[in-house]
């Protein structure tokens, strides 16, 4: 890392040794969504939309920013799990459960633990999937990545337009756009595995994507079924534009649990057995946004996008002891509103957000907990939660972009944002079963707090110096500072002693400074990055499943990206990233003070190198290879998993103009890993099988 580090800095100030850069012109941003082809590290100078919520060069934006096109986002290359996607990013390293389950990874170590969730912003079209104060650690198998025309990643704490869950960064998903032709394809693979897509675009700007997939599952009495919709319009008049889409997701999956016992995830039987076949997860999301642009002049421009989502989920919680059962939804409306003014002196954003919604939650077990007198007591069988939150989000921002002559810029931008919480339980408030008969052996794991109304305020403000000697360079430093508002679950959903849950907004002053560069006449890219980042107010899940609130975490990392051309046909990428998280205060855990030791799951190495051939016929094939290093699976970093590596083939070809066919070879070696360990004092070692060798086979027609 180190080396490559030092040869990219010594590329970059090289005089002479860069080509100017083609770049789209403000005409064709709407079908640069769609019609470009390019790689994800060629998308240094795409239009992006995830910084400022409009089309923007990303060469004026002084981030670090991914985008990936159709050949690494859609079809062509396909993808059984949004996380096959995002390994295509640096920093990104989310880890996957059973079925369509993962829990993020962004500059961070793998969030878990309820509210965790708000760390990672999700996006679909701009429209974050999920309510702020009710998100869910899944909620990106809502949207339709299968049918994306890109995936944008903005890695460290969003913009001043990001609402306050872009603590890590943002994963917007770009789908709301047509397609130059209708498009179908059907899919076959292991386990069972069949999907059929259709991408119609229709006429006058409307149209439809359909994604339908069924999986058997690797493992016993596991799998999904799921079923993606998205239907969208584009029009406008005069200086009127306008944008509509709709969106519908369902899920019905047959949940396999953990395996339990030091490597077990290493036998082969083990890996296949499912230790809870009663576990399932069933969920619903409806989304419907439309936004209106009108230009008022050449500099000018007014953007508002309404909004409306529904969300609703029942699953069972097979990672908990007694195995409850959980079910929550929540439904609302909301406004994004803003103004953009360009002029040569500089370009002013400013806007405001707004956001209300109901929310509800229950939680309940149907029968005693296996295992001891302890375990039945302390987890009772019967109601644990039952309660309302209403909720109202409003958030103003702006953001100035300042040029300091033909190479350097200046952006300064904030944003302000309060949430208020209205709750209201339906169970007898206390540390009690629901019959309000008290638990042996202490008290109740379970803690239900009284009605009761809550506010929480923060201010963001964000500062960044880019430097650009040409198109085809550019280094920037910036400063941000990022925070999430508690979630509901973490509010109300209270254990053991608390009462009441004395939280505040978890907040992280981030310094990044990068290089962004092209090279070989424009051939070949390049994206170095390293960051410094402070997190306080932290809330994090002990081994003993305990909500421990108050921590501080430091978070210290190098990223690169790159894509160089070795000869016509075949192209090298690679990502990579190397980072340290850590805690980052005195907090003594059973005897031991984890100041200075590594926070759990978080790999201080991962990353991807990748080797593509394609010729003018349109054939492609492409070997990747993906490792993830050793950590740590509990705080007090006394166990750990030692990490793994993993090869898969793509592959594809075109079988005349209109038809092309293409297949994934997943895990090529047929190695044995977990997608994901941990450690808890009530199961101690405990995994999610990786999925072996698994074949896959497609058809696409266009017409």
């Amino acid at each position: 890392m180190q080396a490559i580090l030092i040869a990219a800095f010594a590329l970059f100030f090289l005089p002479g040794a860069f080509a100017v850069a083609q770049t789209p012109a403000a005409g064709d941003q709407a079908q640069g969504w769609q019609a470009q082809r390019s790689s994800s590290r060629a998308a240094l100078e795409e239009i992006v939309v995830t910084a400022r919520r409009r089309a923007t060069a990303a060469r004026s934006v002084a981030r670090s920013l991914t985008a990936l096109g159709l050949e690494d986002a859609g079809p062509f290359l396909g993808q059984t799990h949004v996380q096959e996607v995002l390994a295509r990013v640096p920093g990104v390293n989310p880890q996957r459960g059973s079925g369509q389950e993962y829990l993020p990874a962004l500059r961070s170590p793998v969030l878990t633990g309820p509210g965790a969730c708000g760390a990672l912003l999700a996006a679909e079209d701009g429209i974050p999937l999920t309510s702020p104060g009710f998100c869910n650690i899944n909620e990106l198998f809502f949207a339709h990545h299968e049918a994306a025309s890109r995936v944008e990643v903005l890695r460290g704490p969003g913009a001043a337009v990001h609402g306050g869950n872009a603590l890590h960064g943002v994963v917007n998903v770009i789908t709301a756009s047509p397609g130059a032709s209708s498009e179908a394809g059907l899919e076959l693979g292991a386990h069972g595995f069949s999907r059929f897509q259709l991408d119609f675009p229709g006429r006058s700007g409307f149209g439809i994507k359909l994604t339908g997939t069924r999986d058997g599952g690797f493992r016993e009495n596991s799998g999904y079924r799921q079923l993606k919709f998205t239907g969208f319009g584009t029009g406008g008049e005069g200086r009127w534009n306008w944008t509509a889409a709709a969106a519908a997701s369902g899920l019905d999956q047959d949940t396999a649990g953990y395996v339990t016992g030091l490597n077990s995830y290493r036998d082969p039987v083990a890996a296949r057995s499912n230790p809870d076949p009663e576990a399932f997860r069933r969920a619903i999301n409806l989304r419907a946004h439309s936004r209106l642009e009108h230009s008022r002049g050449e500099a000018l421009t007014l953007v508002v996008t309404p909004y409306a989502r529904y969300s609703r989920m029942r699953f069972r919680m097979h990672f908990l002891p007694g195995d409850p059962y959980e079910s929550n939804h929540h439904g609302g409306v909301g406004l994004q509103a803003a103004a953009y003014l360009d002029a040569p002196a500089g370009s002013l954003a400013a806007g405001m957000d707004a956001e209300y919604a109901r929310g509800g939650l229950r939680q309940w077990q149907e029968n005693d907990t296996a295992g001891s007198a302890f375990a039945r007591e302390v987890f009772p069988r019967g109601e644990h939660y039952d309660y309302r939150v209403g909720a109202l989000w409003l958030a103003p921002f702006a953001q100035f972009d300042l040029p300091l002559g033909e190479r350097w810029t200046v952006s300064a931008g904030a944003r302000y944002e309060r949430a208020r919480y209205d709750y209201r339980t339906r169970l007898p408030a206390g540390r009690t079963r629901d019959d309000l008969s008290v638990c042996g052996f202490g008290g109740c794991r379970y803690s239900r707090p009284a009605d009761r109304d809550d506010t929480f305020t923060a201010l963001s403000p964000k500062l960044s110096l880019m430097w650009r000697p040409s198109l085809a360079r550019r280094a920037w430093l910036s400063f941000a500072h990022g925070f999430r508002m508690p979630q509901a679950t973490e509010l109300y959903r209270l254990q053991g002693q608390q009462t009441t849950a004395e939280l505040r907004p978890e907040h992280v002053r981030a310094a990044e400074l990068g290089l962004a560069f092209r090279f070989a006449a424009g051939r070949a890219g390049a994206q170095l990055v390293a960051y410094h980042m402070r997190k306080r107010d932290v809330l994090f899940r002990d081994a003993e499943l305990f909500n421990r609130a108050g921590g501080g975490t430091r978070h210290d990392g190098l990223e690169a990206d790159f894509s160089w051309p070795l000869s016509g046909t075949v192209t090298l990428e690679l990502t990579a990233s190397l980072a340290r998280h850590r805690y980052d205060r005195d907090f003594t855990l059973a005897g031991v003070n984890l100041r200075g030791l590594d926070v759990d799951t978080a790999p201080r190495r991962f990353g991807g190198v990748r080797i593509r051939w394609q010729d003018a016929d349109r054939r492609a094939v492409e070997l990747e290879c993906l490792w993830t290093g050793a950590y740590f699976l509990e705080p007090q970093n006394l166990r750990r998993y030692s990490g793994h590596e993993l090869f898969n083939l793509r592959a594809s070809m075109a079988l005349g103009d209109r038809l092309t066919a293409y297949l994934r070879l997943l895990n090529l070696t047929g190695r044995a890993y977990a997608d994901r360990a941990d450690y808890t004092v009530f199961s101690s070692e405990r995994y999610f099988p990786g999925a072996p060798r698994s074949l896959y086979l497609g058809l696409r027609w266009r017409w």
